[in-house]
């Protein structure tokens, strides 16, 4: 019964952030992987979006994604971990835990090292899947000659994830033609220099972070599961469980069979409490936190300008596809100022943030989907907005079942 119970409930758990039917707790011990946050693999499991209005067709999409599946980030992560592990195992500092993830870590670690953030192949294959499925779902919009406009950041991770995207549209549709670039002035509004600036990271929002960090984890107390002097061997204790935690909730996006013993390095009520942590601080740094004053979602106001502008420059010129592709660090915000299934929420309560935003939301692949609609009898025009293949929400009137919105509206949102 307790199996059934779970299977139910993964398979519902995929809603909309807005709707909230489940705890995020629930929803975490249903499928741990969520614990990874941002480091979940793209869900592939979305239902045929809601038809549109009688006499409504597609005829262009507008969209946002998030590079594919990577290796952790860090410069030196992985080296940093082994470094560490090979320390303890010399002084013979490791418990019978410890010694057995030693081994497998070793067994990996040849096709791990110096990889930190690159893509992965499965990271390629999202986007091609997520290529393949607007094909599908919006055949119209293809109909003919298509012509697409795609830009990304400079990161190799994002540029390879665009190109994958754009091959299988290649594939698709024999009529397609295509023009990507890449550059820095695309940043100013795909990854604003706010969002790594220091401002907002320190002072009382950083003390708050540490207080509720140091509230849920106990990151002594899990070193000594595999150190028996976790003291002698590292001076920043939660710097280490969250490394190693990182390094844990990447482990599906890689192309090589894994261990199985490395997935269960963490308890899942330990899973849970360092997701919730990182939620928070996610939270803190790119929602409408009070803590940060919002500031990172302020600066996306430019990326949505971009969104108005190009959609009416677009059907001038014949466009049918406008491709964005950035990180995390831009979804989260531009969600977030949007107010896309609840995300603009302001809350204060470290213990509340989980209620309305959860940052596994934001998948490795994550896009955000504006398909356009068009009718001979009607002059509005309408757009579906979908966020992982999925109908979300807006703070505006619907204007038909299945996240249809008017135009007009969106073009005059205001926050």
């Amino acid at each position: 019964m307790k199996k059934l119970f779970l299977l139910l409930l993964a398979g519902l758990a995929g809603v909309t952030a807005f709707a909230q039917p489940f705890s995020a707790y629930q929803e975490v011990m249903a499928d741990v992987e969520r614990a990874g946050g941002v480091h979940r693999m793209y869900p592939t499991d979305q239902p045929r979006p809601t038809a549109a209005p009688n006499g409504y067709k597609p005829f262009y999409v507008s969209h946002l994604g998030r590079h594919g599946a990577r290796f952790a980030l860090g410069h030196t992560v992985y080296e940093d971990i082994l470094a560490v592990w090979e320390n303890a195992r010399e002084k013979g500092w490791l418990t019978p835990e410890g010694e057995q993830f030693y081994k497998e870590y070793v067994s990996i670690y040849p096709l791990l090292a110096k990889r930190e953030g690159q893509l992965t192949l499965k990271g390629q294959a999202q986007h091609r899947f997520i290529a393949d499925q607007l094909y599908r779902n919006y055949p119209a919009v293809f109909k003919g000659k298509t012509r697409a406009s795609a830009v990304s950041t400079v990161s190799h991770r994002v540029i390879v994830s665009m190109f994958s995207f754009l091959s299988e549209v290649s594939e698709l549709d024999k009529d397609v033609t295509f023009e990507a670039d890449y550059s820095y002035p695309y940043q100013t509004y795909l990854l604003p220099e706010l969002i790594d600036s220091p401002e907002g990271r320190g002072g009382e929002a950083l003390t708050k972070y540490q207080h509720f960090r140091d509230s849920l984890v106990d990151s002594k107390a899990i070193l000594h599961h595999w150190f028996t002097h976790p003291s002698k061997l590292v001076k920043d204790p939660y710097g280490f469980v969250f490394d190693m935690h990182t390094m844990v909730s990447t482990l599906d996006n890689m192309d090589f069979p894994v261990p199985e013993h490395l997935y269960s390095l963490f308890t899942a009520e330990e899973r849970y409490a360092l997701w919730r942590v990182n939620n928070f601080r996610d939270y803190q740094l790119l929602g409408r936190s009070p803590d940060t004053g919002g500031i990172r979602v302020e600066v996306m106001k430019a990326l949505y300008q971009d969104f108005v502008d190009k959609a009416d420059a677009d059907w001038k010129d014949g466009v049918q596809l406008r491709l964005r592709f950035s990180h995390d660090s831009c979804l989260m915000p531009f969600l977030s100022y949007l107010g896309v299934n609840g995300m603009d929420a302001r809350v204060e309560n470290p213990l509340e943030v989980e209620k309305v935003w959860r940052n596994y939301h934001v998948p490795m692949a994550c896009n955000l989907q504006l398909v356009f609609f068009r009718s001979k009898r009607n002059t509005d025009i309408l757009f579906q907005l979908l966020l992982n293949g999925r109908e979300a929400t807006l703070p505006l009137p619907m204007a038909a079942p299945g996240s249809f919105y008017r135009w007009e509206d969106f073009k005059t949102l205001v926050h």
